[in-house]
């Protein structure tokens, strides 16, 4: 047999065989668990499965607003955790002393008073930005019929 036809016969054969071969190499790209591929956007709560975000799982979207009565007819309330965003402190006395937005520090025990009011809040209150699961209170001293609340900024 000439070399010719040792050739022919095969690259022939090399060529039947490529999309056997193909195909049997050629698997899905799946990242390892429950991760989604880096250049998907996803979504869900660390250490849990990621969502991938399609029409029929959009990004989900926090509705409903949050508020806290710290004070009650000069009586403070116990602290509260937070969602985290904007919130929108409020407060009215009927006689001032103090009334202070208190959060706990990094330690984790210590309450850090943010902002202390002496008079009462011109235009609607006083904007902060908190993280998530903030936790935060209210202490009044000297105060009279004061109140106080805490809402979150949709």
């Amino acid at each position: 047999m000439p070399v010719q036809s040792y050739y022919r016969r095969a690259i022939a054969l090399a060529l039947l065989l490529a999309p056997a071969l193909a195909s049997a190499q050629s698997k899905p790209i799946a990242a390892p668990g429950s991760f989604v591929p880096q250049g998907a956007v996803a979504y869900g709560a660390s250490g849990a499965a990621a969502t991938p975000v399609t029409p029929t799982t959009p990004l989900p979207v926090m509705t409903r607003g949050e508020s806290f009565q710290l004070v009650t007819a000069n009586a403070p309330a116990a602290a509260v955790a937070l969602v985290g965003g904007a919130y929108v402190f409020s407060q009215l006395c009927t006689n001032y002393g103090s009334i202070a937005l208190r959060y706990r520090g990094p330690d984790g025990a210590t309450m850090t008073t943010l902002v202390s009011k002496t008079a009462a809040d011109s235009g609607g209150g006083t904007v902060f930005s908190f993280g998530t699961n903030a936790i935060v209170d209210a202490v009044v001293s000297g105060t009279t019929g004061c109140n106080a609340t805490l809402a979150r900024m949709p």
